[in-house]
């Protein structure tokens, strides 16, 4: 610990009691940093402080003020209450047939019990359940209040919860928790434990209607809780530094036998594992709401609030025909640094872009960015395989974990009934140890698998190099688009021949014959449409690229969106099954690649045997250059 604050930061995401002993001191200052919070608008309205985004504690009521419509909540179960209270002295007693108890125990015993807490919080359990509008979209509410004995899942807590997700489902109305605190009322054994089953067993009301969950995890969110239909939304939110996981900090402790490292168990670690959708600041946290609610929800999207369609309709995509991009002039446009990536692609043409981050099991593979948004008015998930160029833009893989998030999209939108749109930019699967190690092959089969039978419609566009399984992945469509300088070839250009050529040089010339430019890629039936670029590529002019891709996949979108869904998946099956038919124009572009690349490999061979090199045919010359 470097000074005070490090540590208050420490106690305070680790021992939310103290949070709640001093908050009432951080009227003029903040206990974290020390400075002024009195007079910030972020403190006053969101218990926030405006230097170091410190985010104090908050009752329920306060919590449902934050994100609800003025005036749209109505309580619902609120009279709800335990037939019986219960002790929380900690120690235990038998029951006396008599009613005579001494004054001082009875006291004693009257500071721990549930009425204390209802007298002290207002509440008469630890959760306020109820409907309001978000942001104009009507949704359920569950939110629990850690100021109630912790949070504490006990049977009413089960019952309040259970019934809020039944009468969501019954009106139709997405449901949105907070949880904090949330662990076992060890004080009610087995019946507390039960609440688990009870409540993740609840959330099927949800799934049968196709109502979102969304859940936001805050300051703390262990137990119980956590471990049953917190885990089971569709979205899953977290407010900074907050305290997460199943087991408490000091159990956590025990059993790790070690010291932990100063984030674990918090927001952060978790984001960074994979087990969250992203860690929102509070105060922005009711928009971040409303717009996934907007799109997973029944609200139709008024396509004016994108100011974007008058515009659009002024830039017209060119008339004249597209033309023939030479391989080599391909290769240079896709390789360029600032070439635009995935993520630059969806920030031009996805509005109101919510990334959504994670596998939910093991990580957050950064070359896969996704998330919902609106294509000109289509609701969307949108996949993005990404080149990090700021590492090494020559070599970009997927691994496992990144095509175990895409899984999770793709059955995001088969929920919903929300068409998929993927951006395909990538070497391929990566072909290292761990990868396989983590079941690459697996991932990679079952996100096909996924693709193939999804119930909505897909369109992929290759925006970069289409490589590989990795390309293949996402490739599969019922649209398969393919801008003007992309490339696509079965394997990376470092690695693609090396099992015929084991001359880097040999490699990299064997690599180019197996490539295929867009135009190529048409003639051979592989995509249905070349979407033009600036001339000399994407990089010249991005925004008019991106115009370019929305407007093709916006069209496709519409023309896709008229048909049923069983003609949709019979028609994406039977393309996929043509695949390797050959057309007399596919035979003649195949033969053409077989035998150059056999003439290469009969050269090698006589390179090698010290006898006379052949001289190459105009048609290799041309392949090599």
């Amino acid at each position: 610990m470097r000074n005070l604050s490090d540590l208050l930061v420490y106690f305070l995401r680790r021992n939310t009691s103290l949070e709640h002993v001093y908050l009432s001191t951080a009227r003029d200052h903040c206990l974290v940093c020390g400075e002024s919070v009195s007079e910030s608008e972020a403190y006053v309205l969101h218990r926030v402080c405006p230097t170091c985004r410190f985010h104090y504690s908050l009752t329920a009521r306060e919590r449902i003020e934050l994100v609800a419509d003025r005036g749209t909540f109505r309580e619902t179960n609120r009279s709800i209450a335990s037939l019986e209270p219960l002790t929380f002295s900690g120690r235990a007693k038998s029951r006396k047939k008599d009613k005579e108890k001494d004054d001082s125990d009875d006291k004693e015993r009257e500071n721990g019990r549930v009425p204390g807490d209802q007298r002290r919080t207002g509440l008469t359990e630890a959760v306020v359940t109820g409907h309001c509008n978000i942001g104009g979209n009507k949704a359920t509410v569950v939110v629990l209040d850690f100021g109630f004995m912790g949070g504490t899942m006990g049977s009413v807590v089960g019952e309040k919860v259970t019934l809020a997700f039944e009468a969501a489902a019954k009106s139709g109305r997405p449901l949105v928790a907070v949880v904090t605190g949330g662990g076992i009322r060890i004080q009610e054994g087995v019946l507390s434990l039960l609440q688990m089953a009870k409540t993740a067993t609840a959330v099927r009301h949800l799934r049968e209607k196709r109502l979102p969950l969304i859940v936001l995890l805050a300051n703390p969110a262990t137990g119980q809780a956590y471990a049953s239909f917190a885990n089971l939304a569709n979205i899953m939110l977290a407010e900074p530094g907050s305290l997460i996981g199943l087991a408490p900090m000091r159990t956590l402790r025990e059993a790790t036998k070690k010291s932990l490292p100063l984030d674990a168990h918090t927001a952060e670690a978790h984001l960074n594992h994979g087990l969250l959708d992203d860690v929102v600041d509070r105060e922005n946290l009711k928009e971040r709401i409303s717009t996934i609610l907007q799109v997973l929800g029944p609200q139709r999207f008024n396509r004016d609030t994108t100011g974007k369609n008058a515009k659009d309709e002024s830039i017209l995509v060119p008339d004249t025909e597209i033309a023939d991009i030479e391989l080599a002039e391909a290769e240079r446009a896709v390789r360029r640094i600032d070439r635009p990536t995935a993520r630059d692609y969806i920030r031009s043409v996805v509005d109101h872009f919510i990334e959504l981050k994670g596998d939910r099991v093991s990580g957050d593979d950064r070359t896969v960015v996704g998330g919902l948004g609106y294509i000109r008015g289509n609701k969307v998930v949108v996949v993005g395989q990404q080149r990090d160029i700021q590492l090494d833009h020559e070599i970009h893989h997927m691994y496992p974990k990144g095509f175990r998030k895409a899984q999770r999209l793709i059955g995001l939108a088969s929920s919903f009934h929300l068409p998929v749109v993927s951006f395909v930019d990538t070497q391929g699967a990566h072909p290292g140890l761990e990868s396989e190690e983590q079941g690459i092959g697996n991932a990679v089969a079952t996100t096909m698998s996924m693709i193939a039978e999804v119930p909505v419609p897909v369109v992929s566009v290759i925006v970069g190099e289409g490589g590989g399984e990795g390309a293949l992945a996402l490739g599969l469509a019922d649209s398969m688009l393919m801008q003007q300088y992309a490339i696509l070839s079965p394997a990376p250009l470092h690695t693609s021949a090396g099992r015929l050529q084991r001359d880097p040089a040999r490699s990299r010339e064997a690599t180019q014959a197996l490539m295929l430019t867009a135009s190529e890629c048409q003639e051979l039936g592989l995509i249905d449409q070349v979407v033009d670029e600036p001339e000399g590529g994407a990089h010249e002019d991005p925004l008019t690229a991106a115009h370019y891709l929305q407007l093709a996949v916006a069209k496709e979108l519409e023309r896709l969106g008229k048909l049923s869904i069983k003609k949709l998946t019979d028609r994406r099956h039977k393309k996929f099954r043509r695949m390797g038919e050959l057309t007399p124009y596919a035979k003649e572009a195949l033969s053409r690649e077989v035998e150059q690349l056999e003439r290469m490999v009969a050269r090698e061979h006589a390179a090698r045997a010290g006898r006379h090199t052949p001289r190459r045919t105009s048609d290799e010359e041309q392949v090599a250059d």
